[in-house]
């Protein structure tokens, strides 16, 4: 037996933490397509029994085509797909179909830490740990109580491992791989303030660089706790916002204000190298200006963003449309992909290439910042860009 990692097109840098350990537990070898994904067939390159692959809701399409490829070499061959340890990771849940190789350990102490070195893309994860490029993944807990209806770790039991535990791994790493840095990989790391402050002070003397990736809750997050992780080694952290609206928020079931949020993000920016946010736009029943209140407040703040476009997936979620038979909501779909195909052909009446939207956008989102709150700055703003427009395609040199 061995296990298949199926490319997810994300998130290179990230191993797939569930095959991690599952296959420490079997003491069997890793195909990790995500992260190496060339040679893609190296699967079928020899015959077994039995391969398990570990499959999440972004990497289905590709794990049902491996399936295909491995039966249509190896019909009497078994495939099944990888069922516990972690239903979620990075917001992503992990999926089966079909036959499952079901794992009831529960998380906690008495999982084995990660032996990655059964990856073969091992050699690219250690250049990169020991360099310090990548961050070494450490999930200290799993799951969160909150309710929030478009996140998949919603409303999912708190199980955690011991602070002791997680840095042994972390001292192990350290001495076996040499790792530089690390990633908090949690659903819902400040979920308990003592528990972060015992991690802050125990992990202090690793003298490592780490960061919070997921994000964190800004209503859970006070200035104790930011002088706490800071002073430990962390330099960077993620806050999951979504929206700048409390209409929204109070929609999305997130739990917390916009107030809240503001505090959270002045308290991290003086303190952090950088402060980034999780947003999404096209959340159910939302607003054009909704969206632009986002771009707004990540303007106004000078927070890194990371942008989603909310796709409806699970029949649970309330909101689905797509699956709960809403007509009402379906037509805002509609009407919503319309938009997009009117965008997209402006840009092209105009001589904008759909590849270049992404920086239109950037300067159409700048020009909405200045004129809502920094006009003043709009004629020395109009004369960059032409500038750069000039030197770019009409200078002759």
């Amino acid at each position: 037996m061995f296990f298949i990692n199926p490319d997810s097109r994300t998130n290179k840098d990230i191993p797939n933490l569930a095959v991690a350990y599952a296959a420490t537990l079997y003491r069997s070898r890793v195909v990790d397509l995500n992260t190496m994904p060339d040679p893609g067939n190296r699967f079928c390159s020899e015959k077994e029994n039995d391969y398990v692959l570990s499959v999440q809701s972004r990497s289905f399409g590709h794990a049902r085509k491996i399936k295909e490829e491995i039966l249509a070499k190896y019909p009497n061959g078994s495939v099944r797909t990888l069922k516990g340890i972690l239903d979620v990771q990075c917001c992503y849940p992990f999926v089966t179909f079909d036959e499952t190789l079901q794992i009831n350990t529960p998380f906690s102490d008495a999982l084995p830490f990660p032996e990655y070195s059964l990856f073969d893309s091992f050699e690219t994860f250690l250049e990169k740990w020991q360099s310090g490029e990548w961050y070494y993944p450490l999930m200290t807990s799993i799951g969160c109580p909150f309710q929030c209806t478009y996140c998949m770790s919603r409303c999912r039991i708190y199980q955690t491992r011991t602070i002791d535990n997680c840095v042994d791994e972390l001292k192990q790493a350290q001495g076996k791989w040499r790792i530089r840095k690390f990633c908090i990989m949690d659903d819902c790391f400040n979920l308990k303030k003592s528990r972060v402050l015992e991690f802050a002070d125990k992990v202090k003397p690793l003298g490592m660089e780490w960061i919070c990736s997921n994000g964190l809750r800004a209503d859970l997050f006070d200035e104790e706790i930011a002088d706490a992780i800071r002073a430990s080694g962390c330099k960077h952290l993620s806050f999951g916002i979504e929206s700048a609206s409390d209409r929204v928020l109070g929609m999305i079931r997130k739990g917390e204000t916009l107030a809240q949020i503001e505090k959270a993000v002045a308290i991290a920016k003086p303190r952090f190298d950088s402060v980034n946010g999780f947003f999404i736009f096209g959340l159910p029943e939302t607003t054009l200006d909704d969206d632009i209140e986002i771009l707004c407040f990540i303007l106004k703040h000078g927070i890194n963003a990371h942008l989603s476009v909310y796709v409806p997936f699970d029949k649970g979620m309330q909101v689905d449309a797509v699956f709960n038979g809403d007509a009402s909501l379906c037509r805002k779909a509609n009407v919503t992909a319309s938009r997009t195909d009117q965008v997209l052909r402006w840009a092209e009446r105009i001589g904008v290439k759909e590849s270049s939207l992404p920086v239109f956008f950037k300067y159409a989102c700048r020009l909405v910042f200045l004129c809502k709150f920094r006009p003043g700055l709009l004629p020395k703003q109009f004369f960059t860009l032409a500038e750069t427009i000039y030197d770019k395609y009409l200078s002759p040199n």
